[in-house]
């Protein structure tokens, strides 16, 4: 009896472990948040606009999301979409019968303050030496994306630091009456982004799903969607979005 019991036991023990590794090595969905540099691409050496295309094609989401509206998904115009994923990814999609979705949101009123309020912020004599400071963090980026690749450029630290520098950037505007408004429209416009995604999501269960953004957006998305039980990916395990 005790041996027969004790061989039960080892038998579920191996089925268990089975059952897990291969519920591991499988993907049950989720999100990949792919951070374009859009014209910085042109001065990589290795994240260049071509390999967008190529990671496109690696990754081989079944829903593509892309920085644009999606009332210029459905008229095909693709207006206002990056260039690195209009030009090398949208077009793979179509040809593989992805879905694609635009997830950005814009109002032309807002946008407009903020474009002006954005160029007044940055001639504004007051903030030089905040201004300054900003720039440079953005040359040091800059920098970094010619000599640096995929998986550097959209690993967890990258996109810490991002973070830390739009936190800099919103404190700076927030301490100021007039451009305070800046915050607050890219915030709301990131805010819809996620509203998006998580409708995409779903509306989608057990898809795998690549969203391709500007990465400024990118560690924003990532929180949020996680706050909300989405499966988030890195590239630390981008194998498993690709089973």
């Amino acid at each position: 009896m005790k041996f027969n019991f004790y061989l039960t036991l080892i038998v579920i023990s191996g089925l268990s472990l089975l059952t897990n590794s291969c519920s591991d090595s499988q993907s049950s969905g989720g999100v990949f948040v792919l951070g374009g540099i859009h014209q910085s691409h042109e001065q990589a050496k290795y994240y260049t606009y071509e390999r967008m295309g190529e990671i496109y094609q690696q990754l081989h989401p079944d829903i593509l999301c892309v920085e644009t509206q999606q009332k210029y998904v459905v008229d095909n115009s693709f207006k206002g979409t990056p260039y690195d994923f209009i030009k090398f990814m949208i077009p793979l999609a179509q040809k593989d019968n992805t879905p694609i979705y635009g997830i950005d949101w814009w109002n032309n009123e807002k946008g407009t303050k903020w474009q002006k309020l954005q160029q007044k912020a940055f001639n504004d004599t007051s903030l030089v030496s905040e201004i300054n400071l900003l720039g440079g963090m953005f040359s040091l980026f800059n920098e970094y994306f010619k000599s640096s690749n995929f998986e550097e450029l959209n690993s967890k630290f990258v996109t810490n630091l991002w973070k830390a520098k739009s936190e800099l950037k919103y404190h700076i505007f927030s301490q100021h009456h007039e451009y305070k408004f800046i915050t607050e429209f890219e915030n709301e416009r990131n805010e819809h982004v996620v509203d998006n995604i998580i409708k995409i999501v779903k509306e989608n269960p057990n898809k795998k799903i690549m969203v391709a953004i500007g990465i400024d957006h990118k560690y924003y998305i990532e929180e949020e969607l996680e706050k909300q039980n989405v499966r988030v990916y890195q590239v630390e395990n981008i194998g498993l979005f690709k089973n």
